[in-house]
């Protein structure tokens, strides 16, 4: 048992070696040699780990943003340490969240050979923070005892791995550069949406990435470049915003407003260049890959991957939708003040930019410019409206989800805390 949990804590628990798995045993079952298959799998785990670390270091620079919007705000400071939080987080948990994970990619795996949804979930970072949601709502909600709870537990995260993976594949036909795979994200519920309000109230022809600009200006279609310079100027209006001279003390060590706004915008456009670089270099070689797999061991099945592969294609999308779902996140907060709700909550920056990017690139891809700010803000409501009703019900889990509680853990965790509270607590 202890070498068992050993491998999921320490290997399976690390998306990069699923993926580098995945790879292997796609070219072994088409009868590649070790030398076809051992620079694929090294180029597969580069391209993941330079999607991975930096989509991870993109979203922590946006924690001082949310330091200065706090203020700004006159909040309660809200701890933005990911690492302290986790740890907090886990300490409750901890045994049941990582087998409740390895077990649900079993199911999810049963799932995709047997049924007709031929989907495996393979961003297993996703998998294993929603296990642990999973795993909390169980544990602070029922009275369920250890192994049924780990049981229940696999069966409902396989079942999301699943089904989340498939009813996104059916809004991927009309999105750029989506072809061959699905996405596996906890902001599926937020493509969903908006993807249906985008058809129901956008207008397609109206594509955002087609803007037209002035010749001198058309170095802002480049993703690295505008996103730098929005970036830049967010940092230092929300600095200003704060008072330069607290910003100064608490958020930029000393560093002047202008030159820390400037870095920020430079080191955020550098790590969307790894990430671009990543997903060229990963796509190029998982795709071909997993085609063993679909032909030999799980026919007709699709990978679910992680969202930062559209992003490319996508660049005006990415910047609209965060700032859109950020502005959507701070008028529900205001709301629920004005309303005295007794959580205090705070739009959280990392799933701000991450699930407001990809919902306006779905609210785009099917409804344009309309179709992404009405997607986008509708994510930022579900964001903090969510969040607001899910803490409460997962105990010691909460620290994590203050910073990374994404569309589905906002909106299928409350429904999950409600149903168990229905039942009495099973």
């Amino acid at each position: 048992m202890e070498v068992i949990m050993y491998l999921i804590r320490n290997v399976f628990s690390q998306a990069v070696f699923i993926i580098g798995i995945v790879v292997i045993v796609g070219m072994a079952a088409q009868k590649k040699t070790w030398d076809q298959i051992l620079p694929s799998v090294i180029k597969t785990m580069i391209g993941f780990t330079m999607i991975n670390v930096g989509g991870q270091t993109l979203g922590v620079s946006l924690l001082p943003l949310q330091t200065m919007i706090t203020k700004i705000f006159n909040l309660p400071e809200i701890p933005v340490d990911i690492g302290a939080a986790q740890s907090e987080s886990l300490s409750g948990i901890g045994t049941e969240m990582a087998l409740i994970f390895a077990l649900g990619f079993v199911v999810n795996l049963l799932l995709a050979r047997f049924t007709r949804f031929k989907y495996v979930h393979l961003s297993a970072h996703v998998s294993f923070f929603y296990a642990g949601l999973i795993a909390a709502l169980l544990k602070f909600g029922t009275n369920l005892s250890f192994v049924p709870l780990v049981a229940v537990g696999a069966v409902l995260l396989g079942t999301y791995m699943t089904f989340s993976c498939a009813y996104v594949a059916v809004f991927m036909k009309e999105v750029k550069g989506g072809e061959g795979f699905t996405l596996a994200h906890s902001s599926s519920v937020g493509i969903l949406i908006s993807s249906l309000l985008a058809k129901t109230f956008g207008n397609k022809e109206h594509d955002l990435e087609n803007i037209n600009v002035p010749k001198k200006l058309n170095f802002l279609r480049e993703m690295t470049i505008s996103l730098t310079i929005v970036m830049t100027i967010l940092f230092l209006a929300i600095s200003l915003l704060s008072g330069p001279a607290w910003a100064l003390k608490n958020v930029t060590g000393g560093q002047d407003i202008l030159v820390f706004s400037f870095l920020k915008g430079l080191s955020f456009g550098m790590w969307i260049t790894v990430i671009i670089t990543g997903v060229r270099m990963m796509l190029s070689e998982i795709i071909a890959a997993f085609h063993g797999i679909a032909n030999k061991i799980i026919p007709n099945s699709v990978p679910g991957l992680d969202i930062p592969l559209l992003f490319p294609n996508y660049p005006n999308s990415v910047i609209l939708g965060f700032l859109t779902s950020l502005i959507a996140g701070l008028l529900g907060m205001m709301v629920l003040g004005l309303l005295n709700y007794p959580v205090v909550v705070f739009p959280a920056l990392i799933p701000t930019f991450f699930t407001g990017a990809v919902t306006a690139i779905f609210g785009n891809a099917h409804g344009g410019r309309r179709g992404a700010i009405i997607g986008s803000f509708v994510n930022g409501l579900i964001l903090i409206f969510g969040q607001a009703l899910l803490l409460p019900m997962i105990g010691t889990y909460a620290p994590i989800m203050r910073i990374l509680s994404e569309t589905d853990y906002s909106f299928y965790g409350p429904i999950l805390g409600w149903i168990l509270k229905l039942f009495g607590g099973m």
